[in-house]
């Protein structure tokens, strides 16, 4: 048990490092205007992809279904 918490905390550290490594290569480089606007693009198909999938599910969703919170909220 106390090998699975380890591992976990060893995992937990490396995601971190990785992260907080990325940050500050982003906030450090002459390019990140550059990096920003691909993410954001990047972002952006994602948003548009999952919009797309979301509608075309409610438009073939079968009759008598229920609604979830989330689809509630969304279609507020």
């Amino acid at each position: 048990m106390k090998s699975n918490v380890d591992s976990k905390l060893l995992l937990g550290l490396v995601i971190g490092a990785a992260i907080g490594a990325a940050v500050g290569y982003l906030a450090a480089t002459d390019k990140k205007e550059q990096i920003l606007d691909e993410l954001n693009e990047v972002v952006n198909k994602a948003k548009s992809a999952f919009n797309s999938a979301v509608s075309k599910y409610r438009e073939y969703k079968p009759a008598g279904t229920t609604t979830t919170v989330t689809e509630a909220e969304s279609e507020s």
